[in-house]
């Protein structure tokens, strides 16, 4: 990216997150949107703690520049795609290293080994593990807490609890200090002293201390621009962003502003970045803005010569791997699971009632996108896997629409065998199930979010053994995506109770 456009970039963002600032109706969105106000000024002056690293990310390096050091054993068993992305993150003198990890590719799996190879290096080493969303960065904590109990851990959340890290807590942090202290110092005078002087409540401060005494600290990366690291001293060896595809570029910023190296983990064929309508409207009344589409990020992991991709995928069956490979990766993408599993692609096709969305219920600006036909068939579908399950499955339900969400919500009942999830796209990513059951919805009108590549990567992704779409072919066909998609599954007419 040429500097002028950068600069109109980061201008665009700055005159985006002013009026939403202006517009914020709580404390905590205020709050919210002021770190990533002060993100983008500190990287506007050039006040980060390394501005090598701001360089390589506005101008990536043509080609990764690895030191002579080798790896002496992964501690992980780990692919050559793998292998090839730890080398990246730690041999690299460059400060950037990307990795796109396309769906069961085993990221978590790379990062744990990035941390585990940067620790037995450096016991003192300190590694900030960011996502945008909670979930992604529990998983990391506990993942990494659990291949090596010496690494010190801490997890500072936002407002969220998480019974899963409740241990890398501060609170639990200090608790199990001051059960340390009483069962090892003798003089109970020293003990009430220092018992006395361990703070009663979580602030900011003491997250911070207790941040920069541990190997890895999880956070989002929003949560990073709560502090204020002062110099070099407090600055993390590492920033490790995971899902990075997904944050917005403020928020990425923030990580990157603090650390000395980055390793930006993700995949601009998943989500990108979710923005509110509120927010499409602020970006619609910005001259010249595009903040909703252009994400810089792709462009980053597009321009740079030294991306490593994740090559193998270890989730799904090899029709569906083979589907999502040829799709929506060139075909690049290998089967490590190498299982067949018979009519693991099905395509349910239906005449429809009526058109959806109805037309009675619906207006032109204001359509009604729910499909009870759809809802009949979903049902019927979750009615027999429930009969010829071997075992507890997971399932899926995903639908383009929040009504069509509600409505399945409404219609479908629990089962013993089955524990069903009901949500659109946006709520899956990052997870797996059994069975994914996607849902057309609309037998008419315009495609939209069925035509989103990336949306249609995520759904049928989150399989492993088989993927159930319901929906008209006559209309999906209309759209070359679904039509190549309806043309690699068996099609069944109606679908059979028994």
């Amino acid at each position: 990216m040429n500097s002028e456009k950068w600069i109109d970039h980061l201008a665009h963002w700055k005159e985006f997150l002013d009026v939403r600032l202006s517009n914020a109706k709580d404390d905590g969105e205020r709050e919210k949107t002021t770190r990533q106000l002060t993100a983008i000024e500190r990287v506007r002056h050039s006040a980060v703690l390394n501005p090598r690293l701001l360089i390589e990310f506005i101008n990536p390096v043509s080609k990764a520049n690895l030191s002579d050091e080798d790896i002496e054993i992964n501690y992980l068993e780990l692919n050559e795609s793998q292998q090839e992305a730890v080398r990246h993150a730690i041999n690299s003198n460059n400060c950037l290293s990307l990795i796109q990890g396309p769906p069961g590719t085993g990221k978590t799996q790379v990062i744990s080994e990035i941390c585990l190879q940067l620790y037995h290096r450096d016991p003192n080493i300190r590694i900030l593990v960011c996502s945008e969303t909670h979930v992604a960065v529990n998983n990391l904590i506990t993942r990494i807490s659990k291949l090596d109990s010496t690494i010190r851990c801490i997890r500072i959340r936002d407002k969220e609890q998480d019974s899963d890290t409740d241990d890398f807590s501060p609170r639990a942090i200090m608790d199990a200090y001051q059960k340390w202290l009483i069962n090892t110092c003798n003089d109970q005078d020293i003990v009430e002293i220092i018992k006395e002087a361990i703070p009663k409540v979580e602030t900011r401060g003491l997250e911070k201390a207790l941040a920069l005494s541990a190997n890895v600290v999880g956070m989002t990366c929003n949560r990073v621009g709560a502090y204020r690291f002062m110099d070099t001293t407090e600055m993390f060896d590492f920033a490790i962003i995971d899902e990075v595809c997904k944050a917005t570029l403020p928020e990425i910023l923030m990580p990157l502003t603090v650390s000395m190296k980055a390793v930006l983990v993700g995949d601009p064929r998943q989500l990108p970045p979710v923005f509110c309508s509120e927010d499409r409207e602020i970006i619609r009344n910005i001259e010249h803005c595009d903040l909703q589409h252009y994400m810089y990020i792709d462009e980053l992991f597009s321009r740079s010569e030294s991306t490593v991709l994740l090559d193998t995928q270890y989730r799904m069956e090899t029709s569906i791997g083979n589907l999502i490979s040829n799709l929506f990766y060139e075909g690049v993408l290998r089967n490590g699971r190498v299982e067949s599993i018979t009519d693991s692609l099905l395509w349910v096709d239906y005449e429809p009632t009526q058109m959806w969305p109805d037309p009675y219920e619906s207006t032109e600006d204001n359509p009604v996108l729910r499909n009870f036909d759809e809802c009949i068939l979903i049902e019927k579908i979750l009615n027999r896997i429930e009969r010829i399950a071997d075992g507890k499955k997971d399932v899926a339900v995903i639908v383009p629409y929040r009504q069509q969400v509600v409505e399945l919500r409404r219609t479908i009942h629990e089962y013993s065998k089955l524990r069903v999830l009901i949500d659109t796209v946006d709520g899956f990513q990052g997870k797996e199930v059994d069975i994914v059951i996607f849902g057309i919805t609309r037998t008419t009108g315009p495609f939209r979010f069925l035509a989103d590549e990336r949306r249609l990567n995520v759904a049928l992704s989150r399989a492993k053994d088989q993927i159930i779409i319901v929906g008209n072919r006559e209309y999906a066909e209309k759209k070359r995506l679904l039509a190549m998609i309806a043309d690699e599954c068996k099609v069944v007419y109606d679908y059979p109770v028994n």
